[in-house]
């Protein structure tokens, strides 16, 4: 590696702080919360009633993950660093 890309991968590194790492994976679940939408959809369009419980899952995951995302995350950014 050339001088200039080691210095483009430690700014990468640099960029990637506990915080922004954590926000990150705060956020990824909510992929997975779309693809249970379209299951559960999907389901529904098949005339399986299964799909509503589906639904129902995808839509918990997505209260806990917003809870965990605007009041957790914030709390835990705002406590004493050691």
């Amino acid at each position: 590696m050339t001088d200039s890309e080691n210095r483009n991968a430690a700014d990468a590194d640099a960029a990637r702080s506990p915080d922004a790492r954590l926000l990150f994976w705060l956020k990824v679940p909510y992929a997975a919360d779309v693809v249970l939408l379209i299951i559960g959809v999907a389901f529904l369009l098949a005339e399986n009633p299964i799909g509503w419980w589906v639904l129902v899952f995808a839509a918990v995951r997505a209260i806990v993950g917003t809870i965990a995302l605007f009041w957790i995350y914030p709390r835990m950014r705002r406590r004493p660093k050691k």
